[in-house]
């Protein structure tokens, strides 16, 4: 996975920066839908350099939907940075988890092809 985040960084610098900055500035307000348009242009940026990333969104839907509903949660409950990630650990391990399987077993076919 930290494999992704750095083609992600490398690949689509330009995206990532107004993403985040877009976040940072709006972080009172409701920055998920303020940002929808850096969010899209970074999606679109990753799905088109990331090696596998389509593969990865299949395989680990359901992972992905689980971490998205718990960080939507603790939002909405307003925990701190630290109970969220309290709260949240399980899940993303969990997601990271699959991200390695889906990679490991991408790359173990590229290799037999």
């Amino acid at each position: 996975m930290d494999l992704s985040y750095n083609v992600v960084a490398s690949k689509c610098a330009e995206q990532l920066a107004a993403y985040q900055q877009c976040v940072l500035k709006n972080q009172d307000g409701d920055w998920s839908n303020i940002c929808r348009k850096e969010s899209n242009d970074l999606t679109v940026c990753a799905d088109n350099s990331v090696p596998h990333l389509p593969l990865l969104k299949r395989e680990c839907y359901t992972q992905i939907q689980t971490y998205s509903s718990c960080l939507g949660s603790a939002s909405q409950d307003k925990l701190s940075d630290e109970q969220t990630q309290e709260r949240c650990s399980g899940t993303l391990s969990e997601l990271w988890n699959c991200c390695e399987r889906v990679f490991a077993m991408a790359d173990s076919q590229g290799k037999s092809s």
